[in-house]
């Protein structure tokens, strides 16, 4: 007797599957990086049979690529830019990271490890592009400082609220005032002179 498997069952266990998957890759990789993760190890987590990363990710870079893709834009999705309120914005993303502190060790592996790699996720590319041209048109308006270029700026305020936020995690201090002082540094460097 052969067993039947229901429409879309195979559909739904393959995505269960890829979703376990991530979940365990995004602990693996935030814990150890790139060149420190294990496939195997991941496998066990999810649990998966090894095969199925391949089959799913076609490596362990299609995989990490994957991971990085998923978490910038859950992040992405969960701070809103308002290029007219930059400071709230790096409070925003202080925030979010503050909440998943795993993401912000995932994020600094990837910058050592595959630099550029960000540049090379299209939805990723976009959101960024779309970020910094609503900083330029704040600019344009004279509502932002233009010293730095849009995409200078733009990056000038997540390296601000990383840098809060490792430091944050090293001594376990995410209080109101290192958010405060986030904010202002912000403000100093957006301000229109």
């Amino acid at each position: 007797m052969t067993r039947q498997t229901a429409p879309g069952a195979a559909a739904r266990d393959a995505a269960a599957t890829q979703q376990r998957i991530l979940a365990a890759a995004t602990e693996e990789f935030a814990a150890h990086g790139f060149a420190g993760a294990r496939v195997a190890t991941i496998a066990t987590r999810a649990p998966a049979n090894p095969r199925m990363i391949y089959a799913y990710f076609g490596s362990k870079e299609g995989l990490f690529r994957a991971v990085i893709e998923l978490a910038v834009i859950q992040m992405q999705d969960a701070v809103t830019l308002d290029a007219t309120d930059l400071p709230a914005y790096a409070q925003a993303v202080f925030d979010a990271y503050k909440e998943h502190p795993h993401l912000v060790r995932l994020a600094l592996w990837q910058g050592l490890e595959l630099p550029g790699l960000s540049d090379e996720i299209a939805p990723i590319r976009r959101a960024n592009e779309e970020k910094t041209a609503a900083i330029r048109r704040a600019q344009l308006a004279g509502q932002v400082n233009d010293t730095l270029s849009a995409a200078q700026l733009l990056d000038a305020i997540l390296t601000l609220a990383y840098g809060n936020l490792v430091l944050a995690q090293g001594i376990g201090d995410y209080s109101d005032t290192r958010r405060e002082s986030l904010a202002l540094a912000v403000e100093l460097l957006v301000t229109p002179r």
